[in-house]
């Protein structure tokens, strides 16, 4: 049994309605995630507040034409949503991309200027309490005596590599912008499929009115 044309104009407003509140939800996690990271590393969570901000603005587009069952503007938005649709799972990946090369990238520059007598390691392993890129042995692997910044007020070597102590705390930073992200992309998926459908019964009852 199909749907009816009036649940499919439901749905379709209903999906564009949970649009709009999952893009303000992106764009307030965002901010408020934006000012707890490096300057450098916020240009990516801008670009998702940008997204967020698309959303929620092209939502009122689809609530439009759900409610004035006018053809053009559905499918303008069903297009629209397409396109925001890729442009939200490619920013899923670049997100996850981003911040791990990242991390690798900035502790693998320090270690490359680390000597016996200059400690290029010290910012990293005094924030993050931990030693060396991946464990404390890295030390003795490049030949290089295992600086103070290693060890903790009782002189005990800290037991984790800094690798994985900055990606447990991006991971921490950023998990609301990651879930956000995931269901903006859920609503996006069923906001564009209904919006779709909605789109090809107007166009059925347009043509049946004309016989």
């Amino acid at each position: 049994m199909g749907w009816s044309p009036l649940m499919i104009r439901y749905l379709a407003f209903l999906f564009n309605f949970l649009c709009a509140v999952l893009g303000i939800a992106t764009i307030v996690v965002n901010v408020i995630a934006i000012d707890q990271i490096a300057p450098k590393d916020q240009l990516i969570l801008g670009l998702y507040i940008a997204v967020g901000s698309i959303v929620f603005l092209l939502s009122f587009f689809g609530c439009f034409g759900a409610i004035k069952e006018s053809i053009c503007v559905t499918w303008a938005y069903a297009t629209s949503m397409l396109v925001m649709l890729i442009v939200s799972i490619v920013m899923l990946f670049v997100f996850r991309m981003h911040f791990e090369e990242d991390s690798i990238t900035k502790l693998k520059q320090a270690f490359a200027k680390q000597t016996n007598t200059f400690d290029a390691m010290a910012e990293y392993q005094i924030q993050y309490q931990c030693c060396g890129i991946y464990k404390l042995k890295d030390y003795g692997d490049a030949f290089i005596t295992v600086p103070s910044s290693c060890y903790d007020q009782n002189d005990t070597p800290y037991k984790d590599g800094c690798l994985a102590k900055m990606e447990t705390q991006y991971e921490e930073l950023l998990k609301g912008p990651k879930i956000v992200g995931w269901m903006l992309m859920v609503i996006e998926i069923g906001a564009f499929t209904f919006s779709t459908i909605m789109g090809v019964s107007l166009r059925n009852e347009l043509r049946r009115s004309a016989y």
